[in-house]
């Protein structure tokens, strides 16, 4: 199949959307893992803060034009490179011709020569990577196509602006499974530049699905989709058999810089904070939400403030037609790089509603949240947390968080299981280019949290088994996607073994507590704190024990530049009273989108 037949399938299937793609890169993206190698391999000097996940283009530009030494990068490291380049078109060199200079010189006895002027231009190679010509292509049918990476481009010296379609259609075959597992997702993404100052960026995709049947057991527990706000039911009227959830997803954004080290952003999105596999601290895991965002860069810091306005329950259980409850959220991130090799990063955050209004107290961002909230006696849910990494060896990564919602140094010493000691932990190691096979990268991520963790009291009369102010948006933990009272081991193996073939394999190990009906030993972090079972004596994994053993294989291979075929299997089982198989094998393709898996 050409690109001519295949860019004919892409207008077909995105006819009738409308714009989006973020100046951030999209978390799942390849992209992320290409800064991790080459940051570990320590072949830049930059002290670009990495935990403060999305990465934006810019960012990534600058991150891999200051690569100290490109006469050690392997082959695949260049088409790595090549790849980002190619999607940060934008911020690429323009193709335009540079100045020569040279030194006064004698022309000829008596006489000098002035040619410390503008002498004959010359233009850039053509193999410079960090020229937009590199990755100009012939149009498809005059207009598409024009670059590599995009669909449709427009660029003029006061505005510009880059659409691209997105596609993912994908089926999978559960054991024990009677319901068809698909994916049909449409879209288009749009990223717009005005002045160069203003950003602009939107993505609407349009999804009919269904999921695996743990996916669809947290579905029925939860009333809420994973990552994803309202929906409503589908059925195919095409194929019987195609029936599951029909839901749209809008992200989108607007940003600039009033000065230079300051970033400001309002939009619908979601965040990521950490460097692992998993976030205890701020993870996208949730439906997006409304947000501004002010980021702050000076000399080695990373200081960003997120004030947020989200949910405590989903559309379908607010009765009537009515508008959602509000709550909301405020956080400050401080991250500091004083080398390439060293992060360390401050977080805090209070969750807190109020009666249709934010408490502007908490719009302070300097001062700590626990002093605000004393002062207004104490009512809202406030978490710190530690986010650390290190890169001792070159190739190495050593890397870890830590929570703290409440905690009592005299109950931990005594051991006494106390309910209110709700804190939680990550540690985790990446290692690069394993035993000197290129692009053969191994990560290992351990995560433990307490119980009750992240949860908190004040209910709504309306529904008093859910929590207001717990550590959630639209039912769906702002945090790990298990909640709490878990230990969870995610064992990670990348591998490239030629350019444009990406194999992945994950082993998940995870024992938590379950809760029956009526109980609440701490897992779900939407049931107010008052319905716990017992004061003391808790311990991580009570209730309903629960283990998961998965191992999961992916398997991408790149036709064009973002259109990817996929393939996926997995080897799972559930054990609670009784073992369920749980395993699947599938595939689809996929364009211009991450592929983002579900396994918890």
């Amino acid at each position: 199949m050409n690109r001519q037949l295949l860019t004919a399938i892409v207008v077909i299937f995105t006819i009738g959307m409308s714009c989006g793609q973020s100046p951030y890169i999209v978390r799942g993206d390849q992209a992320y893992h290409t800064y991790d190698r080459l940051e570990i391999l320590g072949l830049t000097d930059t002290t670009l803060v990495s935990s403060v996940n999305n990465l934006d283009k810019k960012e990534m530009s600058l991150f891999l034009k200051s690569i100290t030494d490109q006469g050690s990068l392997s082959e695949k490291d260049i088409y790595d490179v090549r790849h980002v380049l190619s999607d940060h078109y934008e911020f690429l060199n323009d193709a335009v011709k540079s100045k020569v200079h040279e030194k006064k010189e004698f022309n000829q006895p008596g006489f000098f020569r002035n040619v410390d002027e503008e002498a004959e231009f010359e233009p850039e190679a053509d193999d410079d990577i960090f020229a937009k010509k590199t990755y100009q292509t012939e149009p498809v049918l005059k207009y598409f196509y024009k670059s590599r990476s995009n669909f449709l481009e427009l660029e003029t010296p006061a505005f510009s602006m880059y659409i691209n379609p997105i596609v993912q259609v994908g089926y999978l075959s559960q054991k024990g499974n009677d319901r068809t597992v698909f994916q049909n997702t449409r879209g288009v993404s749009l990223t717009a530049y005005i002045d160069k100052k203003v950003y602009i960026f939107s993505q609407l995709l349009e999804n009919q699905r269904n999921f695996t049947n743990f996916v669809e057991d947290r579905i029925a527990r939860f009333v809420a989709l994973p990552g994803q706000g309202y929906w409503k039911s589908y059925q195919s009227g095409v194929i019987e058999s195609l029936k599951g959830y029909d839901f749209f997803n809008a992200r989108a954004y607007v940003g600039f810089n009033p000065v230079k080290s300051v970033n400001i952003e309002l939009g619908h999105g979601n965040h990521f904070i950490g460097n692992g596999y998993r976030s205890l601290l701020l993870s996208d895991y949730s439906s997006p939400y409304f947000y501004l965002k002010f980021n702050t860069r000076f000399w080695k810091f990373h200081y960003q403030n997120i004030f947020a306005e989200m949910s405590p329950t989903t559309a379908p259980l607010n009765r009537g037609d009515n508008l959602l409850p509000k709550k909301y959220t405020a956080t400050h991130y401080l991250a500091f790089k004083p080398n390439p090799r060293i992060e360390v990063g401050l977080f805090e955050t209070v969750v807190f509603a109020r009666e249709n209004h934010f408490e502007l107290q908490y719009l302070n961002p300097v001062i700590l949240y626990r002093a605000v909230e004393h002062g207004l006696g104490s009512p809202d849910n406030v978490l710190l947390g530690l986010n650390l990494k290190w890169n001792p060896l070159t190739a190495v990564s050593l890397y870890g968080q830590v929570v703290m919602d409440e905690f009592k140094l005299s109950e931990v010493r005594a051991k006494t299981g106390w309910w209110a000691n709700k804190f939680g932990g990550q540690i985790g190691i990446k290692y690069i280019n394993v035993l000197g096979i290129d692009h053969l990268d191994l990560q290992a991520e351990y995560n433990v949290v307490r119980p009750y963790t992240y949860a908190h009291r004040d209910t709504l009369p309306d529904l008093p088994q859910y929590s207001v102010a717990n550590y959630s948006n639209y039912n769906q933990p702002l945090a790990h996607p298990l909640g709490a009272n878990f230990r969870e081991v995610n064992l990670i193996a990348r591998y490239k073994p030629i350019n444009r073939l990406y194999l992945q394999g994950r082993a998940l190990i995870t024992t938590y507590g379950d809760d029956r009906p009526g109980e609440n030993w701490g897992n779900n972090i939407l049931a107010p704190l008052e319905s716990r079972e017992m004061d003391y004596g808790n311990s991580i994994g009570q209730g309903l024990k629960t283990r998961v053993f998965a191992i999961n294989m992916d398997v991408s291979y790149e036709v064009f530049h973002n259109y990817f075929i996929d393939l996926s299997g997995s080897l799972r089982n559930t054990t609670t009273d009784s073992k369920v198989d749980q395993s699947f094998i599938g595939g689809g393709i996929r364009i211009n989108i991450a592929n983002v898996g579900l396994d918890y």
